[in-house]
């Protein structure tokens, strides 16, 4: 059994809803074109295999189709790589030491994670991301992300690194994520610019 095999086998004995996304033959060829990535590797055999993959409308792998790994990672102002997102603008990112890390929008800082690519697509796929996410789940979120485009994610005001009575107290509407993604980087800079 193949790599992509025991990806779709993992993905069919999850509990999760996982979505596949078709690949488009354009992005599929920019990809490769700009980024030296083992095609064989657990990691290349998402990005080069899929459009994307998206479980439980949350967690969003990149991929060569509509979740574009080549423009996601051109809005990313560091030198790792992202591979993943999730609706409220949190990015992971694969590091050097090949640990995973996890840029939380509720503080705009990376916290490592302790695990592997493949322990963070066991997680995902088969974890307990609930318990992960409870504080940033509002009441009607499944049903609201059942709705939700693809290439949008949730913003919140006041925004989630600010502080507020509660989640449900935060307005929120669904944006584009690559504007989640600036603002965050934008606040950032200019945090960092006024120490």
């Amino acid at each position: 059994m193949n790599r992509y095999e025991k990806i779709l086998e993992s993905i069919e004995n999850s509990k999760k809803e996982i979505k596949f996304l078709p690949i488009d033959i354009k992005i599929l060829n920019c990809i490769k074109k700009v980024y030296q990535i083992n095609e064989e590797s657990l990691f290349g055999t998402i990005l080069f295999k899929t459009g994307g993959i998206i479980v439980e409308n949350w967690i969003r792998f990149y991929g060569s189709g509509e979740l574009n790994f080549y423009e996601r990672n051109d809005l990313f102002p560091y030198s790792n790589i992202i591979f993943a997102e999730d609706v409220l603008g949190g990015l992971f990112a694969i590091l050097n030491d090949g640990n995973i890390s996890y840029f939380s929008p509720d503080c705009l800082e990376w916290e490592s994670m302790d695990i592997s690519f493949s322990e963070f697509l066991y997680w995902a796929f088969h974890g307990d991301t609930d318990t992960y996410y409870k504080d940033y789940r509002w009441n009607t979120w499944k049903d609201d992300m059942k709705r939700i485009s693809n290439d949008n994610g949730i913003s919140f005001y006041p925004f989630l690194w600010v502080e507020a009575d509660s989640l449900e107290s935060r307005h929120r509407r669904e944006i584009p994520m690559s504007e989640i993604i600036k603002l965050e980087f934008d606040f950032l800079i200019q945090v960092n610019n006024k120490k």
